[in-house]
């Protein structure tokens, strides 16, 4: 997954629409068939699959922006470390 050198970027929350083709997760490849899905780096991902490289957490819960540094995608607190 090629990124950017370091940069803040958007999360967005996205209600699956039923009579829509399920879209494949960036993190796990799956199709994503869960009610909502997570719009961020111009990809889609399960709410579970989009999480912190340092800690773990799962982006989508504790804010709506994740920041990306050295290829890693990180919540606010592990970019500012």
């Amino acid at each position: 997954m090629a990124l950017t050198a370091s940069s803040a970027q958007g999360i967005q929350m996205l209600s699956v629409q039923p009579d829509t083709k399920p879209k494949g997760c960036a993190g796990c490849n799956r199709k994503i068939k869960d009610r909502y899905l997570l719009k961020a780096l111009d990809k889609y991902w399960h709410e579970d699959c989009l999480k912190c490289a340092c800690c773990d957490c799962r982006l989508g819960e504790v804010g709506s922006t994740l920041y990306t540094k050295a290829n890693l995608i990180l919540c606010r607190r592990d970019y500012l470390r």
